[in-house]
């Protein structure tokens, strides 16, 4: 006769507790498990959104913020030129009607997306003369529609002397961009703004306040690097013993932000019992969920980009013992538990 050990559980004589089937259906309904190549870096767009507002022609250090920011934008599209995997573009707003009067819709897609297309930018930013006002939501939601189609990690890189002006709401578009895929979190780089800039500008993206010229040169700089530094992660599913032994379980990657899905992953280790090294965007934070039974999960977890990160995770799993009376050839075997249905 076989005692069980644990009530309304049903057992099947195939494989240990630790491997979860319940869980599958969320690849199926949601994304495919990644796989990615080696040394293949994703395509990755760059919209500027470029402030050319009347405010633009403020004196700042040796010149005026347009021009400071013109030239700064020159020179890095001339270096992101040369990176195969890059493709740019330019939106401007502020820049076809005067102010006043106030035109809302003043924003333009200039230069479409493309490679080698520096010199089409530089080209537009001589010509164009600050004049009108500041239709930041507007300007957002037009960028929505000018990524292309075919799958690429899509980037905006704001770059202002202001807020919003015509009562629209950066906030709510940047998340709705962020919820559909279209877009990740926003950089925005504000050139000479206050503190009290921080909070309209947070919830927009990744805020990066200016204040000096060398600073902006720096800001641009990071920011720039932390679009297209290769990062991964190591996650380290912890058993009771406080040891990195746990695996073979599905785990998805949520944005913090904005709930999406970004990634679905069954942890796996190789030969040595080290977990796999995973490919992950670092302009997300992350909340992880792991499918055991019941979940675990970890939230708001910062990615440093750039770098191998190694995220810790509880997640100590049960063994079942099952003992069979006068049945000594059937020992030692590993099985799958089910909750018992009623």
């Amino acid at each position: 006769m076989i005692k069980y050990f644990y009530k309304k559980i049903s057992v099947i004589l195939l494989c240990t507790w630790h491997i979860i089937l319940g869980t599958f259906f969320l690849i199926l309904c949601t994304c495919q498990v990644k796989a990615q190549k080696p040394n293949t870096p994703p395509l990755t767009r760059i919209e500027f959104l470029f402030d050319a507002s009347q405010s633009m022609y403020a004196k700042w250090q040796s010149d005026t913020r347009y021009e400071i920011a013109k030239n700064l934008l020159s020179e890095m599209v001339d270096s992101l030129e040369k990176i195969n995997h890059i493709e740019m573009a330019l939106r401007v707003y502020g820049h076809t009607k005067k102010f006043p009067p106030q035109d809302c819709d003043d924003t333009r897609l200039e230069v479409p997306f493309g490679k080698n297309n520096a010199w089409n930018i530089r080209k537009k930013l001589r010509d164009i003369s600050p004049s009108g006002t500041t239709p930041i939501a507007r300007s957002l939601e037009e960028c929505g529609k000018d990524f292309p189609e075919d799958p690429s990690r899509n980037i905006i890189i704001i770059i202002t002397d202001g807020i919003e002006e015509c009562n629209g709401d950066p906030c709510a578009v940047s998340l709705a961009l962020q919820k559909k895929g279209i877009v990740l979190k926003p950089f925005v780089i504000g050139l000479g703004l206050g503190k009290d800039y921080l909070e309209s500008f947070n919830c927009v993206g990744n805020f990066y306040n200016a204040t000096t010229e060398e600073g902006f040169r720096n800001v641009f700089n990071v920011v720039i690097s932390q679009a297209l530094n290769n990062t991964t992660v190591q996650v380290n599913l912890i058993d009771a013993k406080n040891k990195a032994t746990e695996t073979d379980v599905n785990m998805t990657f949520y944005d913090t932000y904005s709930g999406a899905i970004r990634y679905n992953y069954i942890h796996t280790m190789n030969v040595k019992g080290v977990p796999d090294t995973l490919k992950v965007d670092p302009l997300s934070t992350y909340n992880i969920v792991v499918h055991t039974i019941p979940p675990v999960r970890k939230d708001s977890v910062k990615i440093l980009a750039g770098r191998h990160n190694i995220v810790g995770i509880d997640t100590p799993q049960g063994d079942l013992l099952l003992k069979f009376d006068g049945l000594s050839d059937y020992r030692n075997l590993q099985c799958i538990i089910r909750k018992k249905r009623n």
